[in-house]
């Protein structure tokens, strides 16, 4: 009972902090959203009305206009005003209307004549704006009134050029957006207001509280200031999130209203309760489980442990590895103890490798004593029979050429065995990467020009420097260079790379893009006397493996992408000054 109470105690407070938490963020986000879409709502009716109504500006600046002091009914006028209706087909109706406010033109022949007083958007038609109005025969219109300008007075105006104009088309914006929020998931009343917070227009839900022509009364029950900039808000009397945008000053006292009822916008808020609500429940089943089992996962890192430390005393190196299962002290323990076995396998292996070449070196000193001797009495013995053939044996000549070129063959691998085999003292320096492994590559061009090979240099700036004896590197890099250039068909390219220091190491690549080696033969390509390449003695890549191991290195071959090999070597980086 104690265990369950320290579980569902706390896990009850944090899941009530959270969903309270939860349900103020949800409700400032969603708040903020629909102010935002409000306040595109309005830019794009703001848009479209100035649009409009500078459209009719212009049009009432035209010449044709002019014709309004005549004082009678025009034929002209009403010609021009037929042709802009036919242009736009949001346009209802185009009026003129003279000093007396009379109709002189019209798009619509049965309007010319009347009165038009009434049709004058606001009280004394100054760019007036209003709707929605009716405007017979039409239902619903938006009206549009603008004078006309006299040229003679900048003062004095002609008359009136008033438009009337598809009420669901101009506000249809109100629909799209309602479209769009849909479309991500949000069902929402997008309404158009005037100055009384009555719906003049937009979108409502169909489900919804409001309809146009309803008075939605936010601004009663929100303060002033609240109305005077777009803002997010939430109307708990009213039970919904709205965003609210005002139209500018030089248009209708209008606003574009975005609104969400709150139980739909605060859902998530309730799903995340239940979820909480299920852990809660869930945990404290899993706890009483867990409880039983955290003694044995305490102890099981360290029966691990001390198994893998029996695998090192009995010589299993390679096995001798545990999981890292967490970041406390067992598991920094387990980590340090993988990097132990790691760094012992490789001092085993190099311990392994030393004991091979002093081996090869021992083996190599007593084959070269025992076979140097014969060599040079057969290589002799091949030169002196030689001299003594007659110049038309030519079969003898090619057996004796093919006798000294064997003899010359072995003693190469006898050099090689020796090199291989003799201890040597590193004369280590901190030197620059880029500058020994390029002057390998001035040696090697040569012979790569010859078989039409191209050589390309890839340096580094700066140039890292590396702690190792030059000499030794620069065979190192030779040696990869001249295996390139021998196996590449006429055309091949090799690429000699510097890269940057990383983890204390700095390195080169030597790359060329020829036949590549297998997988299988990847594994064997460092081991002495392996060789792919006729004639090859199979001791330069095993020499090259021991100099980088003798400067605390490290060498592999990998596949290059595309076709290829690349030969990548790391060496210490020499510490900053």
């Amino acid at each position: 009972m104690f265990a369950a109470a320290l579980v569902v105690l706390p896990g009850a407070i944090y899941g009530l902090i959270s969903v309270s938490s939860a349900r103020a963020a949800l409700s400032r986000a969603v708040a903020h959203e629909l102010a935002e879409e409000a306040r595109n709502a309005a830019e794009r009716l703001t848009t479209t009305l100035r649009a409009d109504r500078e459209s009719l500006a212009s049009f009432a600046r035209q010449d044709v206009m002019r014709e309004i002091r005549i004082g009678d009914l025009d034929k002209r006028i009403s010609s021009f005003l037929a042709s802009l209706k036919r242009g736009d087909p949001a346009c209802l109706d185009l009026l003129v209307l003279d000093r007396t406010k009379r109709v002189v033109a019209s798009s619509n022949p049965a309007l010319i004549g009347g009165g038009g007083e009434s049709l004058l958007a606001g009280t004394d038609g100054e760019r007036g704006i209003e709707g929605p109005v009716a405007s017979p025969p039409h239902a619903q219109s938006l009206r549009f009134s603008v004078p006309v300008p006299d040229p003679d007075s900048a003062h004095e105006s002609l008359g009136w050029l008033v438009a009337l104009y598809d009420w669901e088309h101009q506000t249809a914006v109100a629909a799209r957006m309602r479209e769009n929020l849909l479309s991500v998931g949000l069902d929402t009343d997008v309404l158009l207001v005037d100055g009384r917070d009555v719906v003049i227009g937009g979108a409502p839900r169909p489900d919804g509280r409001w309809r146009i022509g309803d008075r939605i009364g936010l601004r009663a029950s929100q303060p002033p200031e609240l109305f005077s900039t777009p803002v997010g808000h939430v109307d708990r009397e009213a039970g919904v999130l709205f965003g609210h945008a005002s139209l500018p000053d030089d248009l209708p006292p209008w606003s574009v209203i975005v609104s969400q009822p709150l139980s739909e916008a605060l859902a998530p808020a309730r799903r995340i309760g239940r979820l909480l609500a299920l852990a809660l429940a869930a945990v404290l089943l899993v706890a009483l489980a867990v409880a039983l089992a955290a003694a044995g996962r305490v102890t099981r890192p360290l029966a691990e442990l001390t198994a893998a430390a029996g695998e090192i005393g009995r010589g299993r190196t390679a096995r001798a590895s545990v999981p890292v299962r967490s970041r406390d002290e067992i598991g920094t323990l387990a980590a340090a103890f993988n990097r132990m076995s790691g760094d012992l396998g490789r001092a085993e292996q190099e311990l392994v490798d030393a004991a091979k070449f002093a081996f090869v070196g021992e083996l190599a000193a007593g084959v070269a004593h025992e076979v140097r001797t014969p060599l040079g009495v057969l290589q002799s013995s091949a030169q002196l029979l030689e001299r003594s053939l007659h110049a038309p044996d030519a079969e003898a000549r090619e057996l004796l050429q093919l006798l000294r070129d064997e003899v010359h063959r072995i003693d190469r691998i006898v050099t090689g065995l020796l090199d291989l085999g003799r201890p040597r003292t590193l004369q280590p320096e901190p030197s620059p990467l880029g500058q020994t492994v390029f002057h390998a590559v001035d040696f090697a061009e040569a012979q790569a020009r010859e078989k039409h090979v191209t050589v390309h240099r890839r340096p580094l700036v700066p140039d890292p420097v590396v702690v190792c004896d030059p000499e030794l590197i620069y065979q190192v890099t030779l040696n990869l260079l001249v295996n390139a250039i021998q196996i590449l068909p006429p055309g091949g390219t090799v690429e000699v790379v510097v890269l940057p220091v990383r983890d204390g190491h700095a390195a080169f690549e030597v790359r060329d893009d020829g036949p590549g080696i297998p997988p299988e033969v990847r594994e064997r390509i460092f081991e002495p006397f392996f060789t792919r390449r006729e004639g090859g003695s199979g001791l330069g890549l095993t020499f090259v493996r021991r100099v980088v191991q003798e400067h605390r290195g490290r060498i592999r071959v990998d596949a290059a992408p595309g076709g290829g090999t690349v030969f990548h070597v790391d060496l210490p980086a020499a510490e900053p000054a």
